[in-house]
């Protein structure tokens, strides 16, 4: 008789409109390799029971009892420092980052380094604009003040699109601030600006800034840790930090307007070559590194059946 498909339940928010990203790209890879998956939401008290349950972002100590295995992959910045207890409990503990990872390390805990997926958005048909995009969102953690500040003491900047869940009250000149849109659009505007202004306060993974370069855009972000290891010299721009505070396992990090206009006219000012090449080197690098996890998680997983 054939061998009955492992079974794998997905823990996580998921209200059916795409704001799970990571459960999206777990669900492909894992059906793809032959698993049999199920989505669960994480306030749910019960589930099916499953040979591996994989926790994203958040944590339900209620669903452990259903998983004969289990595996926490977890954003540092929306860390619940109650999970902490249950850690050690877990079959598996997967670090998104090498920062997740000796940050686990310092917690006495033995995670494995995997990395993450992203997803590819190349669309070559979109026409490049020397143009600027800042996806906001619906999160606080994108340094946005610093990005508006940035073109109000800089008028002669690339015109910048702002896309946000929330109003922004008074953008300044050459500022277009978009509200919620279909995802479809959001594509296009990736592909469209070829800067991208991503000079994140704190990620668990990264995947605006990931997308961007999946899109061949040149990707301005925080040299700090994720953001910096995704982004380097080569195929983008690294802003230094100038203030840390704590948020819950996760450091916040602070950029400077000024440094931001720099980095935006340097980008602004490469030849259609160099563009290319940074294109180039952008989309190779998350190509990579989505092989790296696709080959480090279904090992890890074989492992546990």
């Amino acid at each position: 008789m054939p061998q009955s498909p492992v079974t794998v339940n997905l823990i996580s928010r998921d209200n059916g409109i795409g704001l799970s990203t990571d459960m999206d790209l777990l669900d492909g890879m894992l059906t793809g390799a032959g698993y049999d998956v199920q989505r669960v939401p994480w306030q749910r008290n019960e589930m099916r029971r499953c040979d591996v349950a994989i926790y994203l972002e958040l944590f339900n100590p209620h669903l452990m009892r259903y998983a004969r295995r289990t595996v926490g992959v977890f954003n540092l910045e929306w860390f619940d420092p109650r999970w902490r207890t249950y850690l050690p409990q877990l079959t598996q503990l997967w670090a998104k980052s090498a920062d997740a990872h000796a940050t686990y390390g310092r917690l006495r805990l033995r995670p494995h380094l995997t990395g993450f997926l992203s997803r590819d958005l190349y669309d070559p048909q979109v026409e490049r604009t020397l143009s600027c995009l800042h996806l906001k969102g619906h999160s606080g953690l994108k340094n946005t003040p610093a990005v508006l500040e940035a073109w109000a003491t800089n008028p002669d900047l690339p015109p910048l699109t702002i896309i946000a869940q929330q109003p922004i009250p008074n953008p300044p000149p050459g500022v277009t601030v978009l509200g919620h849109l279909p995802f479809a659009d959001v594509v296009t505007h990736l592909n469209r600006h070829q800067i991208h202004v991503c000079p994140s306060r704190a990620e668990g993974w990264g995947h605006y800034i990931t997308e961007g370069l999946s899109a061949g855009a040149a990707v301005i972000t925080t040299n700090a840790a994720p953001m910096n290891e995704h982004v380097h010299p080569d195929w983008g721009w690294l802003l230094p930090s100038t203030g840390q505070r704590a948020r819950s396992l996760a450091i916040e990090h602070a950029v400077s307007p000024d440094d931001i206009a720099t980095a935006v006219r340097e980008a602004a000012e490469m030849t259609p070559d160099e563009r290319a090449g940074v294109a180039k080197r952008a989309r190779e690098s998350v190509a990579h590194r989505n092989e790296q996890f696709r080959q480090t998680a279904l090992d890890l997983l074989r492992r546990m059946h």
